[in-house]
């Protein structure tokens, strides 16, 4: 399947318009299992915040095929590796469900089919990771 990446960016962008974008997406996310608050324990959410921003946009970019995100997702993968944060395999399937719900929330453009784009679009980004554990 072809991913129209501009499409899952023009998203992304009206989701962001949406102060409480990321706060709904954190909401849903940390709902998701009770493995996850831990992980969060010692979090500073307003620099979680701007760092999540940055991932998804680069995830989004990886895809597109732009010069340096395979090196930036590849540092995140290792910060997210059982070496660092170690964030197993099965919650990248959770944090993918949380971020989706969060943008049928919060993109009023919102459609199954842009929901597809968005998880073929993350799928790459997340197999990276997923690798680097």
């Amino acid at each position: 399947m072809t991913v129209d990446y501009k499409t899952v960016e023009a998203s992304y962008d009206r989701c962001l318009e949406n102060d409480a974008f990321y706060d709904t997406f954190y909401d849903k996310f940390l709902a998701k299992s009770e493995e996850i608050p831990p992980l969060f324990a010692e979090t500073d959410f307003r620099k979680q915040k701007q760092m999540i921003r940055m991932s998804v946009r680069m995830m989004v970019r990886l895809g597109a095929g732009e010069e340096g995100t395979k090196v930036a997702i590849r540092n995140l993968g290792e910060s997210h590796s059982r070496r660092h944060h170690n964030i197993r395999a099965g919650l990248y399937d959770l944090w993918l469900d949380a971020l989706c719900e969060s943008i049928a929330e919060c993109d009023p453009e919102y459609t199954p089919e842009l929901e597809q784009l968005w998880r073929d679009t993350m799928r790459a980004g997340i197999e990276m990771m997923i690798a680097m554990y």
